[in-house]
């Protein structure tokens, strides 16, 4: 009983913490917003994404799993001001180790936001999802069904005649079950990507 009481006050915890960047990452838009017109024009239409890159484990808990995957990740990315985005994406993820495993989720609340006014923009964003594993067989994940949370920094570099534009990213995932069954100990891993975004009609 001390075990599941103590695990559920660390899934609050987390949950305190996604919700204190959430409005850490707006309190930073409304200020950068009041400094100066940002690289995200009016009326840009919606901006789609592939990105596709290779990720592996960081050991923040006492699990002993290596991971190492790859993963290709379709976005969506909605104007809400000249730095604000809502983002929607996916996630395809293959794994290599544990060999023939795999993630397919969707991350249907996400926000980016560009940083500084000129055309080579970088950018940092967050997201939340959840999606569907047979990581299960590791000490990490104990259920198939299991929630997702990302935050990542990169840069969106323009292409000539801007067409669309390159990406590089580099994103940090946790996945755990958020306190539905136990142990929950959750599977922390880096994600290195680059990609390309276009809008709709380029």
């Amino acid at each position: 009983m001390r075990a599941r009481a103590a695990a559920k006050k660390r899934a609050t915890h987390r949950a305190a913490g996604v919700a204190f960047v959430l409005l850490a990452l707006g309190g930073a838009v409304r200020a950068s917003c009041a400094l100066a017109e940002g690289p995200i024009p009016a009326g840009r239409p919606p901006e789609w994404g592939l990105e596709a890159g290779y990720g592996f484990s960081v050991h923040l808990n006492p699990g002993p799993t290596d991971t190492e995957l790859l993963v290709v990740t379709p976005t969506l990315g909605v104007r809400l001001s000249s730095h604000l985005e809502y983002v929607a994406s996916g996630t395809l993820e293959g794994y290599l180790e544990p060999s023939g495993s795999y993630f397919v989720g969707l991350m249907p609340v996400g926000a980016r936001i560009a940083i500084g006014t000129g055309p080579v923009a970088p950018f940092a964003n967050v997201g939340l999802g959840f999606g569907w594993t047979d990581l299960d067989r590791t000490l990490e994940i104990s259920r198939r069904f299991n929630f997702r949370v990302e935050a990542g920094v990169g840069v969106r570099v323009p292409a000539a005649g801007d067409p669309g534009a390159w990406t590089v990213r580099v994103r940090f995932f946790h996945t755990s079950n958020a306190g539905t069954m136990y142990p929950n100990l959750g599977l922390n891993q880096v994600v290195v990507t680059g990609g390309w975004r276009f809008k709709t009609g380029s």
